[in-house]
């Protein structure tokens, strides 16, 4: 006749789990280690009765003696030696796991996964993450740099805990969205370009110049689309591009005139390129530096710390439209085109001057 009861001693066997509590486990290891109830129940401000409860509890449930009780000491028996290195190892563990979160819930230790767009990467990222390693130096900031449209993925698939860029917030409504920083869209081109001496111009001077634009999918593509879309004509696409040094570097070569946010002109390096912005109007629009999660995630305390950080370090009015230009280089530049017509009319008048001279002479 077989035997149905199943054999816990066979190998590959299921254990039952041990049902043991954590205040066992360091009522033993203070036991064992001050070799008294008295000390061990002292340092661990319990009565002595609560001391000998809990070690009875756990030599029940282990089905094993573990000290043996004399009137002057407490001894380890074989098996109370064989337990309290891994009893010291496990609470050991737990101890130091509970001081890293501790320190992670005070946003004093931890990992924090940014994204941003390549251009912000290689302009304003090194100083925000210079001064965040200085404000919290047990934090590690890991950097991705792509474009919105990556971003975006990258947050959905957990590979990033935030995200800053300007994003097109009417497609991506899984995203919260808080703007740190707004700047005016301009015309940027190089300084010999026939609009470069323009204070302002309306977006339906832009209809026959030849565009070069960010391929579809970002948040800038997305904005200037909208700006167009009242126009009732289809502007004229001269190069889509996937990123803004690279639309600078064609403006500059005469290819064509670029649409970008003023910031642009100070991040990618326009002046040394000979390049010039434009404030357009009709209407004024603004890109919008945005700070991105997804709404169904919490942030961790470490990505907390960033937000914050980011915030207090970017976020500005954004009504002043002077101080939304001011460092960009559009007044320096708009100065430069100015003196260079001033320069030539002066050699030119000069030149005259000259000549008239030379023909009296004659």
């Amino acid at each position: 006749m077989s035997d149905d009861r199943t054999n816990l001693s066979a190998p590959g066997a299921r254990q039952r789990p041990a049902n043991v509590s954590l205040k066992q486990l360091r009522a033993f290891a203070a036991v064992a280690r001050e070799g008294s109830f008295t000390r061990a129940a002292q340092s661990l401000f319990l009565s002595q009765s609560a001391l000998s409860a809990l070690i009875s509890g756990l030599e029940s449930e282990l089905g094993l003696r573990l000290l043996d009780r004399t009137t002057r000491r407490v001894l380890l028996t074989e098996a109370g030696q064989e337990l309290v290195p891994t009893v010291e190892r496990v609470l050991g563990d737990l101890d130091q796991a509970a001081h890293e979160l501790r320190l992670a819930a005070q946003a004093r230790r931890g990992r924090v996964r940014l994204g941003t767009t390549p251009l912000l990467a290689a302009s304003m990222l090194p100083e925000l993450m210079h001064s965040f390693a200085a404000a919290h130096p047990g934090i590690q900031l890991l950097l991705s740099d792509a474009s919105a449209d990556v971003l975006v993925a990258q947050l959905r698939q957990g590979e990033l805990d935030l995200a800053l860029a300007t994003f097109d917030q009417a497609a991506e409504p899984d995203l919260e969205l808080q703007t740190l920083l707004a700047d005016p869209m301009v015309l940027v081109c190089h300084a010999d370009h026939a609009l470069a001496a323009r204070r302002e111009l309306g977006w339906a001077a832009l209809l026959d110049e030849p565009l070069l634009l960010l391929k579809p999918g970002s948040g800038l593509r997305a904005l200037v689309e909208r700006s167009f879309a009242g126009l009732q004509a289809r502007p004229r696409l001269a190069q889509e591009v996937s990123h803004i040094s690279t639309a600078l570097a064609l403006a500059a070569a005469g290819l064509g005139v670029a649409v970008l946010p003023a910031y642009a002109l100070k991040a990618g390096g326009a002046a040394a390129q000979g390049l010039v912005g434009v404030p357009l109007v009709e209407p004024r629009v603004q890109r919008e530096l945005a700070l991105a999660q997804l709404r169904q995630r919490s942030l961790s305390p470490a990505a907390q710390a960033l937000a914050a950080h980011l915030r207090a370090c970017l976020a500005a009015p954004t009504d002043g439209r002077q101080r939304a230009l001011a460092g960009t280089g559009l007044a320096a530049a708009h100065g430069a085109v100015k003196n260079k017509k001033q320069t030539a009319a002066a050699q030119s008048a000069s030149a005259a001057r000259r000549a008239s001279k030379v023909r009296k002479a004659e």
